[in-house]
């Protein structure tokens, strides 16, 4: 699996970037976008501060990111996103409030989570007693504190980030189910090593489903009982297609084989109403 150098999975290209203001004096990348009280950054060094309490490993990068916009619900006019680069392995969530602190509290909470899961991990990877029992795999907090999708215009929609993802670099599932947990995602989309198969896992009914882009049935050995599997193969379709799709639908992406590079694709919708788009990266 591919990351930039920030540790996220997916590699950024062509990303449209906000005006921020952005500030690593005291160790923690902290961003800005819009209007945002100062005493949000002391809340957001100190949440920083104490997660790395939590981390099994040493911290080598944090980063918190508020984005105030008056064009949203006033329940979600801030939403926070926290990351951690904890010795290569990325733990980050995101959440929307009223205000920067309401946002960053829910935060820290959904970090703190993710950091004992990451830690109970590393247990099993080891061979130590783990914390919880090795099949239980688990989503305490789906969806809890999401951003909502500002209701942007299907015509004033765009395409403003792409991302790529290796599509040589295999996961199990159990592994995409863990990085779609800590990474906060919506989905996660990966090769599953047991057939090579393009794969996606989703939240969906406050649940997550698995679904291969051939429809095929995934290796169940092993697969947690409260994941359920999706059987349709994706639809073959271009990337406008798959736009107008999203823009008819209340769906959050549509998962598609690419009617020209006949590849795995994926496009999203981001919270500020506009889209995202993953797919596979270039052959080197």
């Amino acid at each position: 699996m591919a990351h930039d150098v920030a540790g996220t999975p997916y590699r950024m290209t062509g990303e449209s970037r906000d005006q921020l203001t952005s500030d690593i004096s005291s160790g923690v990348v902290y961003e800005t976008v819009g209007s945002v009280p100062s005493s949000a950054r002391a809340e957001a060094e100190e949440m920083m501060a104490g997660l790395t309490e939590f981390a099994p490993r040493p911290v080598l990068f944090t980063k918190v990111r508020v984005r105030n916009d008056e064009e949203r619900d006033p329940d979600q006019y801030s939403v926070v996103e926290g990351k951690m680069d904890v010795s290569g392995a990325v733990v980050r969530a995101q959440a929307a409030g009223p205000t920067a602190i309401d946002a960053m509290r829910i935060v820290g909470n959904k970090l703190e989570r993710r950091l004992t899961r990451l830690a109970g991990k590393r247990q099993r990877a080891t061979k130590r007693p783990p914390a919880t029992p090795s099949g239980e795999w688990r989503r305490g907090d789906l969806p809890s504190g999401r951003p909502k999708f500002y209701d942007r215009p299907p015509e004033d929609r765009m395409v403003v980030r792409r991302k790529t993802y290796s599509s040589d670099d295999r996961l199990s599932v159990r592994d995409a189910l863990f990085d779609l947990d800590v990474l906060d995602h919506r989905f996660f989309l990966f090769t599953d090593v047991a057939d090579e198969t393009a794969t996606i896992v989703y939240e969906e009914n406050n649940g997550v489903t698995l679904r291969k882009i051939d429809g095929s049935k995934p290796d169940e050995t092993g697969l947690h009982p409260e994941v359920r599997v999706n059987r349709t193969p994706a639809p073959t379709i271009s990337v406008a297609d798959a736009v107008a799709r999203l823009n008819l639908s209340d769906l959050p992406f549509v998962f598609f084989r690419d009617a020209e590079s006949r590849s795995a694709g994926a496009l999203y919708r981001r919270y500020d109403g506009h889209y995202g788009l993953i797919v596979p990266s270039p052959a080197w």
